[in-house]
């Protein structure tokens, strides 16, 4: 007599209830899954992760209190068994680079065929990895290409300058930016011609323009 297999316990969480509800009867439509707790937003996905120790847990990118990629990064951060796959509709080249490199075990884009999510976390379960080929691919050439030319861009401007840029970039003023660098308003002002100089822009407006692509790695640099 041939005993049933353990079936995969699963986590869901997405916070438009309507498709938690859609994935949920998805997942449990094949006999070797099980879904063991479902919610709607991120840091009560983590806590239940903590909890309950799924086998997966399968969590929506964008989520109030925590995303789907800090869920992945706390739960990698404090060793818990549980894979991580991320869903989405959108993500960014940078995020889908992190993910791969921070250990997501699967990605499932949002409007993928149905199918796909339950042959994933059948991959998952077996112990691989869900990741489509291409577009991990393309991001991970797109993140190299804007990481190279925030290098160039970034190494024109001294330490210094690079701070005021993050600081103009937040819509602080020239006396705001001085208060906070404890420099002379002028100080900041010369520093911004000079930024200016540099990136061969003539205002704010265009500065911004010219390095909005590049904040998050200018703050890193900076």
């Amino acid at each position: 007599m041939s005993l049933c297999p353990t079936p995969t316990t699963i986590l869901v969480a997405d916070d438009h209830p309507l498709i938690l509800r859609g994935l949920s009867d998805l997942i449990r439509g094949d006999p070797n899954l099980e879904v063991l707790a479902t919610c709607t937003d991120g840091l009560t996905a983590f806590e239940q992760i903590r909890k309950y120790r799924p086998a997966i847990a399968v969590v929506d990118q964008n989520m109030p209190e925590m995303s789907g990629l800090d869920i992945l990064m706390e739960t990698k951060a404090a060793g818990l068994p549980t894979r991580v796959v991320l869903l989405t509709a959108d993500i960014g080249d940078a995020d889908i680079v992190s993910a791969v490199f921070g250990g997501v075990d699967g990605l499932v884009m949002k409007n993928a065929a149905p199918d796909t999510l339950v042959d994933c976390l059948r991959e998952v379960a077996s112990g691989r990895r869900w990741l489509p080929s291409y577009t991990v691919a393309v991001a991970i050439d797109r993140e190299t290409e804007r990481r190279n030319r925030a290098c160039d861009l970034f190494r024109l401007l001294t330490h210094r300058e690079r701070e005021i840029v993050a600081l103009a970039s937040r819509g602080l003023s020239n006396k705001e930016i001085a208060r906070s660098l404890g420099i002379a308003e002028g100080t900041a002002k010369i520093h911004l011609n000079s930024i200016y100089s540099k990136l061969n822009v003539a205002s704010r407006a265009s500065l911004l323009a010219a390095v909005g692509e590049y904040l998050d790695l200018l703050i890193l640099k900076s």
